[in-house]
């Protein structure tokens, strides 16, 4: 644990503060952005930011599809340009007054402004933001509207930014903080998507673990398959982190609500300041501050990194998951080469469909294809059979995700899911006459 986050833990998030910031704001009752009730939000936050001892606070204005909003703005300088970002956001959905989502994200922001304000000296300038119209959704026009007019004010300036990080919906008592890694839509790439980079998941994680306050990766209970799930269907969750990513920059969102224990007053009239936990808010800010010490010490890369998979602690890149791929196809291989031709062929056209999935959807390839694949060359029929399980897993999510109105479509074109299926197919066919090679039989003498 580095010096300065030695001493920015040691005077804390008062998660009693965190708390009163979360009532003060949903004590307003439900401000959506263009309201008047918005506009004292942001005139709470920015008096909240000068009294955490801010610099160079200020409202940025901003108008789009009509609607008139304002960000809340708030830095420490520190030498050099690149900074990194913490953000939140003080709308809120229409009937909802929103402690949680997202009062206590603002809280927390405002308490980690007000602990790393009593430093000096920092790696990094950091820029706090209170962003407007991350509910923007409800107009049906846009999405995150604040931030990305804060994107579009900053102009070249963002070459600087080397990370943002977002703090979401935080503070329930029920709640377990996670990273949530999404993948959104890339504009400039029909079909793909864009996401966390590998490097930023690793650096938050190891920020998270060093303040004693480790965050997992999006649940908290099942986070392989959750990694697996969002690459595969296309989820309709976001925080003010999609701005970024759609622009090519790096961020990620954090939240205690997971698929698994979701807050159950989510933008409904209920998310008041009683749903929320003083003990919960001052976990989430620790995680916090560990989090920002280590991006302000992490290089900047420009890398995309898209292609990762967190286990364990560890993030592993795509070089990782294309060579566990190819070591998941040696066993069935090594197999039907000693079986003879026609099984080796079936193995080897197998083979080809699991590399080309791996190659564009290594996470979903890999939790789906890669234990079947292994178990295709070491153990009988009803082993391969039980190893489809993951593959079940991960329709069985993306369906509740579904009922839930949580997943839109799959990230999967038609074709690929054409391969998927033939892939599987091709595990379980065993060509007639296939099997290990004898010797001929010998004639005993009578």
């Amino acid at each position: 644990m580095t010096l300065h986050l030695a001493l920015a833990l040691a005077a804390a998030i008062d998660g009693q503060a965190a708390l009163k910031h979360a009532g003060s704001l949903a004590a307003l009752g439900p401000h959506k952005w263009g309201s008047p009730l918005t506009a004292a939000a942001a005139a709470y936050v920015e008096s909240q930011f000068r009294a955490a001892g801010l610099e160079e606070v200020r409202q940025q204005p901003f108008t789009a599809h009509g609607l008139s909003g304002a960000n809340v703005i708030g830095v420490l300088r520190a030498p050099g340009p690149e900074f990194v970002l913490i953000g939140a956001h003080h709308d809120t959905a229409p009937e909802a007054p929103g402690a949680y989502d997202d009062g206590g994200g603002v809280g927390v922001l405002v308490e980690t402004a007000r602990v790393l304000a009593r430093s000096r000296e920092r790696p990094r300038t950091l820029v706090f933001v209170s962003f407007d119209g991350e509910e923007a959704w409800s107009t049906g026009q846009t999405q995150t509207a604040g931030s990305r007019a804060y994107l579009e004010k900053l102009g070249p300036g963002s070459r600087h930014l080397v990370a943002a990080l977002v703090i979401e919906m935080c503070g329930w008592k029920g709640g377990t903080p996670v990273f949530h890694p999404i993948p959104y839509k890339d504009p400039l790439r029909p079909g793909r998507y864009g996401v966390t980079p590998a490097w930023l998941m690793r650096s938050a994680l190891a920020g998270t673990r060093a303040a004693g306050e480790p965050f997992g990766v999006g649940d908290p209970l099942i986070p392989w398959l959750y990694q697996a799930a969002v690459r595969t269907f296309r989820v309709g969750l976001y925080g003010d982190d999609l701005s970024f990513v759609q622009a090519g920059l790096p961020a990620v969102f954090l939240s205690d609500s997971s698929f698994a224990a979701y807050y159950p007053w989510y933008h409904q009239p209920s998310d008041t300041k009683d749903k929320l936990s003083a003990a919960a808010l001052e976990r989430v800010g620790r995680g916090v501050l560990g989090a920002v010490e280590a991006l302000s010490r992490q290089p900047r890369r420009d890398e995309p990194e898209r292609q990762w998979f967190a286990a364990f602690g560890f993030v592993l890149g795509e070089g990782a998951l294309l060579a566990l791929a190819a070591l998941a196809l040696v066993p069935g291989l090594w197999q039907a080469h000693r079986a003879g031709s026609r099984c080796l062929a079936v193995r080897l056209a197998q083979a080809a469909l699991f590399g080309l999935l791996a190659w564009r959807h290594p996470v979903p390839a890999l939790f789906a294809l890669g234990l079947p694949t292994l178990l295709a060359g070491l153990g009988p029929r009803l082993v391969l059979l039980a190893a489809l399980v993951p593959a079940a897993l991960v329709g069985a999510v993306g369906l509740l995700a579904w009922r839930r109105d949580m997943a839109h479509g799959l990230w999967l074109a038609p074709w690929e899911l054409a391969v998927l299926a033939l892939a599987f197919g091709l595990l379980v066919i065993r060509p007639a006459g296939a099997g290990p090679r004898r010797a001929p039989p010998t004639r005993r003498k009578r």
